[in-house]
């Protein structure tokens, strides 16, 4: 797995620092086909330090109706979190009310995105310094983070429809 670099806005570049986004599937059991995920995090890396990154991406998430710790938003029904998803060529393009991402995703990935017809999206508000951009992130190491008690608590969860290019 790797991540992808994220183009940062003028708000997101000064308080929240980096942020990326990372892909990965849960699944499939015999009960269930596999799950898409996408993940945002920040590396922390914000000109006011980590706290301040984490409290403005608190803050926004709160602001766009996104619970922290809470249950799963669907986007599809709930327009007005301003969440999109384009799935295309192996390739996720993410927008969200603060910054827009592309991030390569494997055939296993879309293929699940399709079958699913949305994406949950984690956007934890604690910073993952450990996983930079464009590096290798193991599964282990993934499951290590997105599994931490303090993780869970602190993260915004969105079902994200799958748009694909109309031809």
């Amino acid at each position: 797995m790797t991540t992808s670099n994220v183009l940062p806005t003028e708000h997101s570049a000064h308080t929240m620092g980096t942020l990326s986004v990372i892909s990965w599937t849960l699944g499939p059991t015999d009960d269930m086909p596999a799950t898409p995920f996408l993940m945002v995090y920040s590396l922390g890396d914000g000109l006011h330090g980590a706290e301040a990154g984490e409290a403005e991406l608190r803050a926004t998430l709160e602001g766009m109706g996104v619970p922290i710790g809470g249950i799963v938003v669907d986007a599809g029904q709930d327009r007005g979190i301003g969440a999109h998803l384009l799935v295309e060529a192996e390739r996720a393009v993410l927008t969200l009310p603060f910054m827009n991402a592309q991030c390569q995703v494997s055939a296993d990935w879309q293929e699940a995105a399709y079958e699913t017809g949305h994406v949950i999206v984690k956007v934890p508000v604690v910073p993952w310094p450990d996983a930079q951009p464009g590096a290798p992130v193991d599964e282990e190491g993934l499951r290590a983070f997105i599994s931490a008690d303090d993780i869970v608590k602190n993260s915004g969860h969105i079902a994200v429809p799958v748009s694909r290019i109309q031809g």
